[in-house]
C-alpha cells in the first residue's frame, strides 16, 4: 500500500480504532485473569468484558499498544512506514513529522514495534535462492574438514 492509499484508508484516529478492533476480534482476545476467550464489547466503556470473570480490559491491552497513550493513527503511521519503507528511520524524524511535543513516548512506539518485528522475522529462515536489494545470494553448504587418520 503505498502512502497515498494508506491517508485513504486511515483518514483519521477512528478509522484505525475500528481496524485495530476488527483485528483484535479477529485474532482473539484472552482475559488476563482467568484465560477466559469470550468476551463482550462495552461500547460505553470502549473495552472488551470477560465473559467468564467479568474483568475489563481496554483496546490496546495485552497488545505492542499497551500503556500507550499516543494515538492509534501514529501506531499506524509508524508500522506502515516500517514495513514499507527499505531506510529507517529515527524517532526524532518521526516526532518531527507528527508535530509531537515529547521524543520519549515517539521513541518507546518505535522501540516496541521494532522489537515486536524482531521476534517475528525470528520464526521464519530464509532457504534457497533469496533476492536482496536486486542482488542474488546462494547458500553453500559448509565443507566439513577431514581429520587425518
Amino acid at each position: 500500500m503505498n502512502l497515498l492509499n494508506f491517508v485513504a484508508q486511515y483518514p483519521d484516529e477512528a478509522s484505525c480504532r475500528v481496524k485495530f478492533k476488527e483485528y483484535r476480534d479477529q485474532q482473539g482476545v484472552v482475559c488476563p485473569h482467568c484465560g477466559g476467550t469470550s468476551h463482550y464489547w462495552k461500547h460505553d466503556k470502549e473495552s472488551y468484558e470477560c465473559k467468564k470473570c467479568g474483568k475489563r480490559q481496554s483496546l490496546r491491552a495485552n497488545t505492542v499498544m499497551h500503556g500507550s497513550q499516543l494515538p492509534f493513527r501514529y501506531w499506524f503511521i509508524a508500522i506502515h512506514l516500517l514495513i514499507s519503507t527499505k531506510k529507517s528511520f529515527s524517532a526524532a524524524e518521526f516526532q518531527r513529522q507528527l508535530g509531537h511535543n515529547r521524543y520519549e513516548p515517539i521513541w518507546t512506539l518505535l522501540h516496541k514495534l521494532r522489537e515486536v518485528m524482531g521476534r517475528r522475522d525470528e520464526i521464519y529462515s530464509l532457504s534457497g535462492v533469496i533476492e536482496l536489494d536486486e542482488g542474488f545470494f546462494q547458500q553453500k553448504p559448509l565443507m566439513m574438514k577431514r581429520k587425518n587418520h
